[in-house]
C-alpha cells in the first residue's frame, strides 16, 4: 500500500513538473503572481531616475521639429536609438503628461512586463519546456527593476523580439516574423543579435526565397520607420542610431570588469570579441542547429536552394536557434550594462534546460548569473562569475545530445 502510494505521488510530481499536462494552469498561476508582485513593487519600491527624463528630452526635440539626430540630446547623452524608439516614447510622453506622470509610465511598463512574460510562456509551451523551470522567469530582482523601476527601452525592444520568436513557431504567423524583428531593432539595435538565428529558421522553413523576402522586409521597414530622419539627414541618422563603433564606459560594465580599463577600451579587444562572436555563430550553424533536425548543414543549404523547405520545423528548434544566436552575442558583447539583462534573462531557463545540465545545476547557474547582475558596481569576482556561468551554458549547448524535445 505504502509503495503504491509513493509510486502515485512520484508519478504526480513527475507529471506536474516535467510534462506538459499542467503547463497552462501553472503558467496562468505565475502570471497572476507576477501581476500582484509587480504591482506591489511599484507601490512599495522607490522609482530610480536614470534615463527616463533624457528619453523625454530627446523626444521633445523631435516633436519640436528637429530631424538631425546629432542635435538630439538629453541630460545623460545624445539620442543613440533608432526611430522606433522615438515614436514609441512619443506616445509614452503623451500618456504621461510630457513624462511628468512617472507612476503612470510604471503601470505601462508593468503591462509590457506581463505581456513579455505571457509571450515567453507561450514560446515555452510550444517548445515543451518543463514547468519545473518556469519559476525562474518570475523571481529576478534585476529584471523587475529594469522594467518598472527604471523604464528603460530594452524591455520594449525585447517585447517585439519575443513576439517575433513566437510567430516563427507557428506556420500561420511565420510570415510576420521579419516585420516583428524589425520593430524590435527599430527600438534598440541589440535585437539584431537574433538575426543570424532568424535567417537560419527562414532558410529551413522557406529556403532562399523566404530568407531574402524576410530580410528585405527587415531592411525596408527600417527605412519606413525612420523616413523623416532618413529623408532629411540620412548620414546623421545611420551614424547615431546604428553606431557599431560606440565606445562604452568602463564604469558601467557588468561582464568585463576583471580585464581592466586599458584592455576594455582597446581596439584589439574589440576585434577579439567580434571574431569570437563570428566563430561561435559559425559553430552553431555547423554543429548545433542542424543537429536539432537530425540533419547536416550541407543538406540544409542544399534543400534551401532546391526549395524543399520544411513547414514542420519544431517550435523547440526555433526557440533554441533564436535564443542561442542571441546568447553568443551576449557572451561576446563589448560591454553589458545593467539594463542589458533584459536582452536574455527570459531565455535563460530554456537554454539551461537545453544544455542538459544536471537538475541541481540549473538553479545554481541561474542564481550565479542573477547575483552577478545584482552586484553594483560590478567587481572582478562578479564579472568572472558571470563569464563562468555563460561558459557553462555555452559548453552545454554544444554538448547537448540530439533531441527535439525538451521535456
Amino acid at each position: 500500500m505504502i509503495r503504491a502510494q509513493t509510486t502515485r505521488v512520484r508519478a504526480l510530481v513527475h507529471s506536474v513538473l516535467l510534462t506538459q499536462r499542467f503547463f497552462v494552469p501553472i503558467a496562468l498561476m505565475l502570471l497572476v503572481v507576477e501581476t500582484i508582485l509587480t504591482y506591489a513593487i511599484i507601490q512599495r519600491v522607490s522609482y530610480t531616475e536614470i534615463d527616463w527624463q533624457t528619453y523625454m528630452q530627446q523626444v521633445h526635440g523631435v516633436l519640436s521639429g528637429e530631424r538631425n539626430y546629432t542635435k538630439l540630446q538629453g541630460d545623460t547623452g545624445p539620442l543613440v536609438y533608432p526611430a522606433g524608439f522615438v515614436w514609441i516614447y512619443s506616445v509614452l510622453c503623451a500618456l504621461t503628461n510630457n513624462g511628468t506622470h512617472v507612476r503612470r509610465a510604471q503601470y505601462v511598463f508593468m503591462g509590457i512586463y506581463l505581456a513579455t512574460q505571457a509571450l515567453v510562456l507561450m514560446i515555452y509551451r510550444r517548445a515543451r519546456v518543463p514547468p519545473l523551470v518556469l519559476p525562474l522567469l518570475v523571481v529576478s530582482k534585476r529584471l523587475h527593476s529594469i522594467f518598472v523601476l527604471r523604464l528603460f527601452n530594452d524591455p520594449v525592444a525585447m517585447l517585439f523580439a519575443y513576439a517575433a520568436v513566437l510567430s516563427m513557431t507557428r506556420t500561420s504567423t511565420r510570415r510576420w516574423s521579419g516585420l516583428l524583428l524589425s520593430l524590435g531593432i527599430a527600438v534598440k539595435m541589440n535585437v539584431q543579435l537574433l538575426l543570424p538565428g532568424a535567417a537560419f529558421v527562414w532558410w529551413r522553413t522557406g529556403g532562399l526565397r523566404t530568407t531574402v523576402v524576410q530580410l528585405v522586409v527587415v531592411a525596408l521597414s527600417q527605412v519606413v520607420i525612420a523616413a523623416p530622419f532618413v529623408y532629411a539627414f540620412p548620414h546623421e541618422y545611420v551614424a547615431r542610431a546604428f553606431e557599431y563603433t560606440r565606445q562604452f564606459n568602463f564604469v558601467w560594465t557588468v561582464n568585463w570588469r576583471f580585464i581592466g580599463d586599458r584592455v576594455f577600451a582597446s581596439h584589439e579587444w574589440a576585434l577579439i570579441l567580434a571574431a569570437a562572436h563570428i566563430a561561435l555563430l559559425v559553430a552553431l550553424a555547423v554543429v548545433v542547429w542542424p543537429r536539432l533536425s537530425h540533419s547536416t548543414l550541407p543538406t540544409i543549404v542544399r534543400q534551401g536552394f532546391t526549395r524543399r523547405a520544411h513547414s514542420d520545423v519544431s517550435a523547440t528548434e526555433v526557440a533554441v536557434v533564436m535564443f542561442s544566436a542571441n546568447f553568443v552575442g551576449i557572451v561576446c558583447a563589448r560591454s553589458l550594462h545593467y539594463q542589458f539583462y533584459a536582452w536574455y534573462a527570459h531565455m535563460l531557463p530554456l537554454l539551461l534546460v537545453h544544455a542538459r545540465l544536471p537538475l541541481v545545476a540549473v538553479p545554481v547557474v541561474w542564481l550565479v548569473i542573477e547575483c552577478a547582475w545584482n552586484v553594483f558596481p560590478s567587481t572582478h569576482t562578479s564579472s568572472l562569475a558571470l563569464l563562468a556561468a555563460h561558459i557553462v551554458i555555452l559548453v552545454g549547448i554544444f554538448r547537448a545530445p540530439t533531441h527535439a524535445k525538451l521535456s
